[in-house]
């Protein structure tokens, strides 16, 4: 019996059986003097390699450090890629980052409704949203009610819907979201927790500084609206 999650990236990106840093684990945090005492954990665009590995990132606070050996994940499996990143790091000499774990952050493109077939709204809880510093990302953070299935297909699935552009008076854009999910009949036991990035400067809508966007989520207390200015 596995559990499975999927993620509309492209217009969704694939993921199966998410648990936190699959593939690329990181213990629970240790005190005093021990290998996570000094611990980081950043949101970054990492870079394969030629040989299918993570070899350096840039994080969201423009800091660009080398990965001190590679790091291997089955979701970064692109050559001379780049994939949205949450970096658990010990930071160590000469611009390099000692890696703890990796785990992958989603990145939907963003899809015109009009497109989309049926669209489903089942809820799930935000946990956490932000605007990255680089102005590059809004970031949200998601728990997921997710449960073991028999069938190795069955998949739940995360989205970025367009709803509306509208242009103001003064030229101001304003982009209106709403994030898909369906939960495909997926039981519902137990939290999965899953961090989303919304692309600001890579995407169709040509967003200028002053516009905002607004993303709104079908939760289990209801929906929520979230606002950001670019």
């Amino acid at each position: 019996m596995k559990k499975r999650f999927s993620i509309l990236c492209s217009w969704v990106a694939m993921l199966t059986a998410i648990v936190l840093l699959a593939g690329c684990e990181a213990d629970n945090y240790e005190s005093g003097n021990g290998e996570y005492s000094n611990m980081r954990a950043d949101f970054a665009d990492a870079h394969t390699s030629n040989a299918k590995t993570l070899v350096n990132m840039m994080t969201d606070d423009g800091d660009s450090l080398v990965f001190k050996a590679p790091e291997t994940c089955d979701w970064a499996t692109t050559p001379d890629s780049v994939f949205r990143a949450l970096v658990f790091y010990n930071k160590v000499e000469g611009g390099q980052a000692e890696i703890i774990g990796v785990q992958q952050v989603l990145v939907p493109t963003i899809r015109p409704h009009y497109k989309v077939k049926e669209m489903k709204t089942d809820p799930l809880s935000i946990e956490s949203t932000w605007k990255s510093r680089n102005n590059r990302y809004l970031n949200f953070g998601l728990n997921v009610l997710t449960g073991t299935v028999d069938d190795k297909d069955a998949r739940q699935t995360l989205g970025m819907i367009c709803d509306t552009l509208v242009t103001g008076a003064e030229g101001r854009q304003h982009l209106h979201l709403t994030m898909y999910h369906s939960q495909n009949n997926i039981p519902e036991y137990y939290t999965t927790r899953v961090f989303l990035s919304i692309p600001l400067k890579n995407n169709p809508y040509h967003l200028r500084s002053g516009d905002t966007v607004s993303v709104s989520v079908n939760t289990y207390e209801g929906k929520v609206l979230k606002t950001f200015v670019y």
